[in-house]
């Protein structure tokens, strides 16, 4: 289908600035009372043990459910876990989830083999997965997990269509993707100590960020991944 007879999608961007017209408002009304909750570390932290065990199982299976399914990002996942709790337990939750999920991809692809892998991630997203699987060797995978916005979970399907031994997908996948994991966890330990003014330009730069992905995610992907090849075949 030709661009000229593609839908046209003029709608998305009105949308898209009533959403950010919104978001601003809701701020502007109840951002100053969520913001003394949440800059009271302790007080936060204190709610959530009432908690339980439960508390680190949402941490955990939420973390499970973005590696499988992808239905929020990860580093929002991650942020969270290190502000309720700190940089050791809540590297330890988030991460936990993160390999079991990436396992299960890895594991799926390896028993299953293609026809599952194309059930999971779509026919559009094939032909960079089978891209993946003929070029992947140690580095490729390896600089995939290290590097952000590279496609990490699809490698993990990848690398499981690929003879890659069980062991060096461990070793890969938990050395690259942890230093990653990590930064977010720290970031969310470290949030309560930023000021009302830096918040803003945070929630300002995660909103641009979120809709630079969303309007041109492949394109960036696809220019890491070509950054990725070059990267690896030096090794």
């Amino acid at each position: 289908m030709s661009e000229d007879s593609a839908p046209s999608r003029w709608w998305i961007w009105p949308l898209v600035a009533l959403a950010v017209i919104a978001a601003v408002v809701a701020l502007v009304r109840w951002g100053p009372p969520i913001y003394d909750l949440l800059a009271d570390q302790e007080r936060v932290r204190s709610l959530v043990e009432q908690f339980g065990a439960w508390g680190p199982l949402a941490v955990f299976g939420l973390e499970l459910a973005q590696s499988l399914l992808a239905p929020i990002p990860g580093q929002a996942i991650e942020a969270v876990s290190g502000y309720l709790y700190g940089s050791g337990w809540g590297f330890v939750y988030a991460y936990s989830g993160l390999v079991l999920g990436s396992s299960i991809l890895f594991f799926l692809a390896r028993r299953f083999g293609r026809p599952l892998a194309v059930r999971l991630v779509g026919e559009s997203s094939m032909s960079r997965l089978d891209d993946l699987a003929r070029r992947g060797g140690a580095p490729l995978f390896f600089l995939i997990w290290l590097i952000p916005f590279a496609p990490d979970d699809l490698a993990c399907l990848a690398a499981g269509l690929t003879p890659m031994p069980v062991r060096q997908f461990f070793i890969l996948m938990i050395l690259g993707r942890s230093p990653g994991i990590f930064v977010s966890v720290w970031i969310g330990a470290n949030a309560a100590r930023v000021s009302p003014v830096w918040w803003w330009v945070i929630l300002v730069g995660i909103g641009l960020a979120a809709l630079v992905i969303w309007r041109w995610g492949d394109e960036l992907q696809a220019a890491v991944l070509g950054l990725i090849d070059r990267l690896s075949q030096r090794f």
